[in-house]
């Protein structure tokens, strides 16, 4: 599904036949934010990037299985004070926001009611690559979370792509950011291979697993 810019969406928005979410023309806020994902009613996102609101549809059922099932690793694996979370909100430059599939925050604020997480919190964010989101998943999504000083990102591939010879599929890509604020490759973990991780906390990924029903 195209992008589409905030501006096209309230032109769109704003027709007879609908009543615009934005209350303050050009800015979206939280609460409005949430209100525009739970009208979509078909599972789509709304993500707002560099001032454009992004539109993604619902994401496919291997793509939810794989997401879940790496909360599941991720929630086993983590410290009492994080937790793993798929599909929350997620602050930038202290407005809306994008939506990691999976998302490993610190629990004391999400124990205390945060209904969005926040850079500060967040140890590690997913991105698990649909056909229809893989420049933002690739390239955008990682570039903001970096810049917000995300420590960790992994991104999962689920299918074929330009230098994947040989992996099996899924593959697991994991990063750290790095003293310049650059997220540096640590890992490519193919299906098949079974690592244990040291970072951002001690687990083992088995992307093979990741795809099990």
């Amino acid at each position: 599904m195209p992008a589409r810019t905030a501006e096209a969406s309230m032109e769109a928005d704003e027709s007879p036949a609908t009543t615009s979410p934005w209350h303050t023309p050009g800015e979206l806020s939280v609460e409005e934010w949430f209100e525009l994902n739970e009208r979509a009613g078909d599972g789509s996102r709304y993500e707002l990037i560099n001032g454009s609101l992004i539109v993604s549809p619902a994401p496919l059922p291997r793509h939810q299985l794989i997401g879940d099932n790496l909360r599941s690793v991720l929630q086993d694996a983590a410290p009492d004070d994080l937790v793993a979370i798929t599909a929350m909100g997620l602050l930038l430059d202290g407005r809306p926001g994008v939506i990691p599939d999976v998302t490993v925050v610190e629990r004391r604020p999400i124990r205390d009611g945060a209904t969005v997480a926040r850079p500060d919190w967040v140890r590690l964010a997913v991105e698990i690559v649909s056909k229809s989101t893989t420049a933002m998943d690739r390239m955008v999504k990682p570039a903001k979370y970096a810049e917000a000083g995300i420590p960790y990102f992994w991104r999962v591939e689920m299918s074929p792509f330009r230098g994947q010879a040989g992996d099996r599929l899924p593959v697991v890509f994991t990063y750290r950011l790095d003293e310049d604020g650059q997220y540096q490759l640590t890992h490519r973990i193919g299906a098949g291979a079974s690592i244990v991780l040291a970072e951002p906390f001690k687990v083992t990924v088995d992307p093979a697993a990741l795809a099990w029903l």
